[in-house]
């Protein structure tokens, strides 16, 4: 309940900006969602004082009759001869009791809001505190829950027509006891509380009335209302797309609603025989039950079985099964515990049109993930989307059709009710074993990795922040920093909007006319540390070997040749070795000269506690979006838009995203801390990685540096992006860095190349009519070598990232040779035509591939100027 309230209270806040609104929408979903409850509630009642009433009279001659145990078991007589038991009283009482659930998870989440605190609305200076609009000397009154009482007691008076004297006691007490609970209550909790009082007025005026066609009349208001506000939204009102499309296509259904409910009962009606004397209670459960098994086992282990280690030992919670025992017992609560409470309060008839629901819901819900999987991108930890979230027309149109078309065909054959009982048997047994397979290969993945576990438990004791690696004030210093998905195409607008760069990067060149391989880092990284033999189509041409043991060629090839050739070497979180997420160092253990260590998330609890910063945790972050995926993955794509809201995932928290981007940043902003000087003519290289670029969120500028509440975007073009934000701090955090060095006179004996192995997935800037983003194939290449001068420059010759170790090995290994191949290293590729990997299908590996599927009808070459569309040919036109 706490969920959907605040589901609901953060989509409207996302669109109108108004927490008065918001408390307004929760208040009216909420009534709505509780009203078919309250119709039970009330028939309840009615039957009760119906059967009270006719049995008074004869009560009352037996109470004044009979005293003590014969009045006792005469009465007991009497009840059971009418088929009755004292204990049916509290049937009277449920529409009471059944607010009670709902109050404590409306009080839970409204009384504790951040951000109602200090928010006005109307004639109420702050939704987060008592209203106190009477001040009256010293004493303040808060005439809120007054006038909340007020209207409960009208709604009452109305209800309670009659109905015995009891009954109208019991509302009467509730509403006093409800002013002494809300009296000193934040006012946007009373606003709330007054607003449900409101509907339930409106409701029991209406129930009461007895003007002709009431029903109908209700239907139309209610669907002219809806489409008029769906106009509105589209037409009118000014706020995000994404929102307004998806409330607009929600309340076109709301309004489409009741005469489909028409129509059933109509068509129902006419099937009532087949379908009263068939048990459709099986369709029911097995529905419903496919459901809970897709939304709260299938859909999260499909997710965290594609990386279970990065799902693993995160916070205090080591097994990635966890997340998903969690989301289970929601979806358990959602899709089993309310339905079957539905399911046995109402009658025969409304059973029926509940089980023709669930079936046609599961069936939707699975045809939405499998046909409509939708294209996202990479996924975060924080379930972050590279790509973003979009649907195009052709889809929205095919989902509704589709949509229709389901419902259309489950009417014409209800009375095969037999047949829809086996589908939906077969579809909760299916979707069952692929999610137990699913569990089963996540926990085999989590007992695999714990033997190389990195204990990240030791990290959050760190106190004291000490040197990493050190650099040599005599001797030579050779520095590649990888920015997983550096963005090169901003770095122009960077430099306008922060010319101060220029000089911070002395010495620099700049080159923007660079190609990476691959968008995605699998693929994208290895050609940065190993060269051309490690690109896509070097890896192919070595297909006997497993893709794995490439993989690891790549990232140890540089660190051998430099700690063989004298070299202190430190090496900080390589990518993927071993393909395993992060943690397996063990590829380096036959190099001891070579110091291999994780530096990303180590220091972020210090940065946090030093920088006073709020945020909600991993773990926390995981718990609360990970049913909320679900529910996104069940959902039509036009839909999936407005609840994913640009990675929010419509929570009322504004630093969850922050936390991966914290795990590197911090890492940059300690960069000087963790940087040793030495005297010692001792020569040194650092190949480090850091995904800062690859964690998007929005920063306070000018500085880019993370802030609770963002109220500077900067000046540049592409303010509003978060990729843009976390690639200006990385480039403002190395810049100080870099003075650093220059202060401690280690700059001008370092060679520093600073390299992505991808761009965004997003195409922000380089489009050239390709159909692929260009972005994402254009890696930021910075480069200084020994003893550069004078202000960054610019260099538009065609480069790559294998380019890196030629560059790196420059005038310090002669001739030098790929140890693992015998192959020299050397920049002579690019004489030809390269082959770059546009097709996603060779980013992911395991460790028994040793081929990659290129695919020629994706994939292109490309020569010399990458803005050229020119330049760009298919693969399978140069075969």
């Amino acid at each position: 309940i706490t969920q959907i309230i605040e589901f609901v209270f953060v989509f409207t806040q996302k669109i109108f900006k108004e927490a008065g609104i918001s408390i307004f929408a929760v208040s009216g979903v909420i009534s709505v969602l509780c009203l078919p409850i309250y119709m039970v509630a009330e028939h309840w009642q009615q039957i009760q004082s119906k059967i009270e009433k006719d049995l008074k009279p004869g009560i009352d001659k037996i109470k004044s009759a009979y005293k003590g145990d014969k009045q006792y078991m005469i009465l007991s007589t009497f009840y059971r001869q009418n088929h009755y038991h004292p204990i049916h009283a509290m049937r009277s009482t449920f529409g009471v009791l059944f607010q009670i659930p709902f109050f404590i998870a409306a009080y839970l989440y409204l009384s504790h809001l951040q951000s109602l605190k200090g928010a006005a609305f109307l004639f109420i200076k702050d939704l987060g505190a008592p209203d106190a609009l009477l001040d009256i000397g010293i004493l303040k009154l808060n005439l809120l829950p007054i006038l909340m009482t007020l209207i409960n007691l009208v709604s009452s008076m109305f209800y309670t027509k009659g109905l015995n004297q009891k009954d109208k006691i019991r509302l009467y007490a509730m509403a006093a006891v409800f002013l002494v609970l809300l009296y000193d209550s934040p006012s946007g909790l009373v606003v709330y509380w007054t607003m449900n009082n409101i509907f339930s007025l409106i409701k029991n005026i209406y129930s009461k009335s007895k003007f002709c066609h009431k029903k109908i009349i209700l239907y139309m208001i209610i669907t002219s209302a809806c489409f008029a506000f769906s106009v509105f939204l589209v037409t009118i009102f000014r706020g995000d797309k994404a929102l307004k499309t998806t409330l607009s296509f929600v309340f076109a259904i709301i309004g489409i609603l009741p005469w489909v409910l028409i129509y059933l009962k109509s068509l129902l009606r006419k099937m009532r025989q087949s379908l009263e004397s068939s048990n459709l209670f099986p369709l029911f459960i097995f529905s419903f039950g496919t459901l809970f098994v897709i939304a709260g086992i299938f859909i999260p282990s499909m997710l965290i079985v594609s990386s279970p280690q990065e799902f693993s030992y995160i916070d205090n919670y080591t097994t990635p099964l966890f997340f998903i025992f969690y989301t289970t017992m929601k979806a358990a609560g959602f899709f089993i515990f309310w339905p079957l409470c539905l399911y046995f309060l109402f009658n025969r008839h409304i059973k029926i049109m509940l089980s023709i629901f669930a079936f046609v819901a599961a069936i939707y819900s699975l045809l939405n993930v499998f046909l409509f999987p939708g294209y996202y991108g990479l996924i975060s930890i924080e379930l972050i989307f590279s790509a973003g979230v979009s649907s195009s027309t052709a889809e929205t149109l095919t989902c509704l059709a589709l949509f229709v078309a389901l419902l259309v065909l489950t009417f014409l054959f209800v009375k095969q009710n037999t047949f829809f009982k086996l589908i939906s048997m077969l579809a909760l047994f299916s979707i069952t074993v692929f999610s137990t397979y699913n569990i089963i290969s996540i926990n085999k993945a989590y007992n695999n990795q714990s033997d190389f576990h990195y204990d990240h438990d030791n990290d959050k004791k760190i106190t004291k922040i000490e040197p990493v690696f050190n650099l040599s004030k005599t001797g030579r210093n050779i520095v590649v920093i990888m920015l997983d998905r550096g963005h090169s195409a901003f770095v122009p607008y960077i430099l306008q909007e922060l010319p101060q760069l220029k000089d911070a990067y002395s010495g620099f060149t700049y080159y923007p006319n660079t190609v990476s391989f691959n968008g995605y880092t699998r693929v994208g990284a290895p050609p940065i540390f190993g060269g051309y033999d490690y690109t896509p189509e070097g890896m192919a041409k070595r297909d006997n070997v497993a893709s794995v043991i490439k993989h690891n060629e790549a990232l140890l090839m540089m660190p051998r040749i430099f700690s063989e050739a004298g070299f202190a070497v430190t090496v900080t979180d390589p990518p993927y070795p071993n393909y395993s997420f992060k943690e397996d160092l063990r590829i380096y253990n036959d190099y001891p000269s070579v110091h291999a260590c994780i530096t990303d998330s180590v220091y972020t609890d210090m940065w946090i506690k030093e920088n006073k910063f709020p945020f909600q945790s991993v773990s926390e972050t995981i718990k609360r979006n990970l049913f909320i995926y679900s529910i996104f993955k069940i959902m039509p794509p036009p839909i999936r838009r407005g609840i994913y809201y640009k990675g929010d995932w419509l929570t009322p928290d504004s630093g969850q995203r922050i936390r991966l981007m914290l795990d590197a940043y911090s890492v940059l902003d300690y960069l000087p801390k963790l940087t040793g000087i030495e005297e010692k003519n001792k020569d040194t290289a650092l190949i480090m990685v850091n995904n800062t670029t690859h964690e998007n969120a929005l920063l306070q500028a000018p500085e880019y540096r993370p802030a609770s509440s963002v109220t500077n975007y900067g000046t540049s073009k592409y303010k509003m992006e978060p990729a843009y934000h976390v690639n200006a701090a990385s480039l403002l955090r190395l810049g100080q860095w870099l003075q650093f060095l220059k202060d401690n006179n280690v700059y001008d004996n370092t060679r520093i190349i600073i390299v992505a192995d991808h761009g965004s997935q997003e195409n922000y800037v380089n489009d050239i009519g390709l159909p692929f983003a260009l972005d994402n194939l254009n890696p930021l290449l910075f480069v200084k070598d020994f003893n550069a001068k004078g202000t960054l420059k610019t260099d538009n010759t065609f480069m790559t990232n294998a380019d890196v170790p030629s560059i790196a090995l420059q005038d310090i290994i002669d001739n030098p040779v790929n140890p693992f191949t015998n192959e020299a290293i050397n920049m002579e590729a690019k004489k030809e035509p390269l082959y770059i990997a546009i097709s996603g299908s060779v980013h992911r590996g395991d460790s028994k591939e040793t081929k990659f599927a290129l695919k020629a009808n994706q994939d292109y070459y490309v020569k010399d100027n990458i803005f050229d569309a020119k330049n760009w040919t298919k693969a399978a036109d140069m075969q």
